[in-house]
């Protein structure tokens, strides 16, 4: 699926009903299942803002349909998920997401439709990189990389104003700093790195699309002792 004319979704044009509980986000072949509609609306809403989002920074364009379903539970600890090489999306219903927060976590401080609007982005970030160069078996650093910067550049600028004030970006992150220890042990402290990292990049989009090509590696090799 190619969105090359941001015009297409210039005339905001409300989602088209698929049944009664799906609906077809306007000008995609993106289909949202969910048992409220208010919350299928505000997920083309944010597939619109990812897809503009994807094109001027250098992200891939989204390819082949796409189901995503808004549901009240998922596994343990999880928010939203891209199921691979699927097509498929599952994320949790906003107010399931608010009972979720940590309060250490940088997001805690959204409302609610916000924070699910922003892991929307974060899961379509993950769909559109699924075939990431890697010279490796996986490179997770740089798929959770694209996919929390992207999360937060989707924000309003006032709430990315304040999340950039919680990440800390007054110090220097170095690369060293982004490693698939902190991104296991310490999600949350990993996507604070990461937008500072990206933040203190020169062109935050072409370094974006260095990465989506592969001429900037931020995985190394692991090895299975």
């Amino acid at each position: 699926m190619r969105r090359t004319l941001l015009s297409a979704f210039a005339a905001a044009v409300l989602p088209v009903l698929v049944s009664a509980d799906t609906v077809l986000c306007t000008a995609t072949d993106i289909t949202v299942q969910a048992r409220d509609l208010a919350h299928a609306r505000l997920t083309c809403d944010a597939v619109e803002r990812a897809l503009i989002q994807f094109e001027s920074c250098n992200i891939p364009p989204l390819q082949g349909p796409l189901h995503i379903e808004i549901v009240d539970r998922l596994e343990a600890g999880c928010v939203g998920q891209y199921h691979c090489g699927k097509g498929s999306i599952k994320v949790l219903e906003p107010s399931v997401m608010g009972e979720m927060h940590a309060p250490e976590s940088p997001f805690a401080f959204l409302p609610n439709e916000a924070y699910f609007q922003s892991i929307v982005v974060h899961e379509l970030t993950h769909a559109a990189i699924d075939d990431l160069p890697c010279p490796f078996d996986t490179c997770l650093v740089a798929q959770e990389y694209l996919a929390y910067t992207m999360q937060v550049m989707s924000l309003s600028p006032d709430f990315q104003a304040a999340y950039s004030a919680k990440a800390g970006m007054d110090t220097h992150i170095s690369r060293d700093e982004l490693s698939i220890a902190i991104l296991f042990m310490a999600p949350q402290i990993f996507a604070r790195k990461a937008w500072g990292h990206l933040s203190q990049r020169e062109d935050p989009c072409a370094f974006l699309g260095q990465i989506v090509d592969g001429t900037v590696l931020l995985d190394r090799e692991r090895f299975d002792f």
